[in-house]
């Protein structure tokens, strides 16, 4: 029943957005109407939970509800506004838009479009990766998994009482949108699929700006193809690690923010955009703060045009700006509210304010924004072209494949250069910019925080490719690219490390689940699996302290035990008593320990199970409810 619902519920959210976004964006192209689709749906679950989750009645009936609600309102805002027949006319002409895709491509021969077919398996890879393994990446397990389990189990988003910090202060819209597939099937099977609409959305963005750049639809769609197959973007989609999204919403929202005219439909998206990636992680807040000028000037300028129409302008900028901060301030604001430190758990300095915190900042992302640290700019620059690239646990070293270092780097490289000779050197000159702001986050090294960067030489690769003006260099420079994002693809593809079986197995006992957990090292091994699945039954709890690292290991796949933190900080009587109050079943503990020494001392309640993997926190079972 729990599918049933999640499936007519996310079906439902799927026409609402498409609806609104056909019935607001008649005039404009097939991309911009699916990316405005996507942003929709992104934010209209969002509300759902979030607003739910702010009032601490976040529980499966009511998110139906309120889904049921929201997106059916936006359904008949639509129909109401355009009718069924318009509707129903262009769903026809939408789902017709990938056979005249094709048609394009044959006519026009582009070779580019191999690319296509590697972006089709990643994300088919990845939809099937995310049915059959759990969320098993390193940053995952540790806090992103307990972000949207807390949220489950306590039917709200604000803070809980735990010792992994990040849970707590880290922007969330990822999590939040696990949560929508988690708490509606009541199992975590799918907790792993909300970056995956978001590769996507990047791909259609990176596409929208290269027919800006006059490219075709054959060739735009190939470059879009080509950044979904980026290693960095590929090998996280079946994660919550929240880069893609963050990746896609920051260049998405430099498409509307840059368009010509910016259109009361391109200002409210780019504020929407904004506004997601604020609430997915603090660089969408970094980048907001850098495009500040840019769109407060275009702001002045579009109400300068706006003769007799100036207080109309003005209140859609303000729902706009209201919906920015309704989607990307919540986490902020608490963090601030809770310890003035907006930026929690990051310590650092802010305008001469140092702003608290149980870590610094270079500790979290390394080296600071603005290449801020000695050799910063040069270790990322050797980043791109390393010889081995790092593509498990996570992508690090040579994270943009073989395609951008050798062929998109340069290009960006001339059509930057050149564009002060253009006709068109204001949108040549937004290219550096898009590249430039990607590179200023913290840890830019780290490819798959700078997502934005191999977008802008895809751009630029379409810019070079129409000035080239003849077929026969045309078919060698989309053959080339092709061929570069392909080899890439094959290259960094042994990041996904397992792949589940799709067919007889060699072993039949032994599942796929089985093989990931004998691969990743940091998830707990398969008899401690086991026992968690047959022994927790609903209502169990699961204490666990400090010595904690992988906490989304504590839930039972259906999340139907509590997980709770109990600390032992130096009183014994204290800590036993709150044990006692919780009735827990299973109990973490630091190795050797007084919280440790404790249990040993009731060896008739409490039995030994397991070592928690790359840690020093030990589990017990409570045998006996009188110690």
């Amino acid at each position: 029943m729990g599918w049933l619902l999640w499936t007519l519920e996310t079906l439902l959210a799927v026409a609402g957005a498409w609806a609104l976004s056909a019935a607001l964006l008649r005039e404009r192209s097939t991309l911009e109407r699916w990316m405005a689709a996507l942003l929709f749906g992104a934010a209209s679950i969002l509300t759902c939970v979030q607003g739910l989750g702010l009032s601490g009645q976040l529980g499966r009936v009511q998110l139906a509800v309120a889904g049921l609600v929201l997106h059916g309102a936006m359904l008949a805002v639509a129909v109401l506004r355009v009718g069924g027949a318009e509707l129903l006319a262009r769903l026809r002409a939408d789902l017709g838009a990938p056979v005249r895709l094709l048609r394009d491509i044959h006519r026009r021969q582009e070779l580019a479009a191999w690319a296509l077919l590697p972006a089709a398996c990643a994300l088919v890879l990845s939809c099937v990766v995310a049915w059959y393994y759990p969320n098993w990446a390193w940053d995952v397990v540790w806090y992103h998994v307990p972000k949207t389990n807390y949220a489950v189990q306590t039917g709200s988003i604000t803070w809980v009482d735990t010792s992994v910090w990040y849970v707590n202060g880290y922007p969330e819209l990822t999590e939040l949108l696990s949560v929508w597939n988690v708490l509606l099937p009541r199992h975590t099977r799918l907790d792993d699929l909300s970056q995956i609409p978001f590769g996507l959305l990047g791909a259609l963005a990176v596409a929208a700006l290269c027919r800006r750049a006059s490219a075709s639809p054959a060739l735009a769609a190939s470059l879009g193809a080509m950044w979904l197959t980026l290693p960095a973007v590929f090998l996280q989609l079946h994660t919550s690690h929240a880069d893609v999204v963050a990746g896609a919403l920051f260049i998405t929202a430099f498409y509307f923010l840059t368009e010509r005219d910016w259109s009361p439909v391109a200002r409210t998206l780019t504020l929407l955009a904004l506004g997601l990636y604020a609430g997915t992680k603090v660089t969408g807040l970094f980048h907001l703060a850098l495009l500040s000028p840019l769109l407060l000037v275009r702001g002045v300028l579009v109400l300068r045009r706006a003769k007799g129409a100036r207080w109309r302008t003005l209140g859609q900028a303000g729902l706009a700006v209201l919906l920015l901060l309704w989607l990307g301030a919540p986490t902020y604001v608490e963090n601030a509210a809770r310890t003035g430190n907006p930026f929690w758990p990051a310590r650092m300095r802010v305008l001469g304010r140092e702003l608290a915190g149980p870590i610094g900042a270079e500790e979290i992302a390394g080296p600071p924004a603005f290449f801020g640290a000695p050799g910063a700019f040069a270790r990322m620059v050797d980043n791109w072209s390393a010889r081995e690239g790092m593509y498990w646990p996570d992508v690090r070293e040579r994270a943009f494949g073989w395609l951008f270092p050798y062929l998109l780097l340069p290009v960006l490289l001339w059509v930057s250069a050149s564009a002060l000779f253009s006709r068109e050197r204001w949108f040549r000159l937004s290219l550096p910019l898009l590249a430039g702001l990607a590179v200023l986050v913290p840890a830019a090294w780290w490819g798959r925080f700078t997502l934005g960067l191999p977008a802008a030489g895809l751009v630029a690769f379409a810019v070079l490719h129409r000035q080239v003006g003849t077929r026969y260099l045309q078919a060698p420079l989309s053959a080339l690219a092709a061929f570069l994002c392909v080899a890439s693809f094959a290259k960094a593809s042994v990041g996904y490390r397992v792949l589940p079986t799709l067919g007889p197995r060699a072993t039949p006992d032994v599942r796929d689940e089985d093989r990931l957990r004998l691969q990743i090292g940091w998830l707990w091994p398969l008899e401690a699996m086991r026992q968690r699945e047959q022994e927790l039954r609903p209502g169990d709890v699961v204490a666990y302290d400090s010595a904690t690292s992988f906490l989304g290991e504590y839930w039972t796949d259906d999340l139907r035990n509590r997980v709770e933190y109990v600390n032992h900080e130096g009183n014994d009587g204290v800590y036993l008593d709150k044990l006692r109050a919780l009735r827990p079943r299973w109990v973490s503990v630091r190795r050797e320990s007084p919280a440790e020494h404790l249990l040993r001392a009731r060896s008739h309640a409490f039995e030994r199970l397991f070592d928690c993997p790359l840690s020093s926190a030990v589990m017990y079972r409570v045998t006996r409810a009188d110690w």
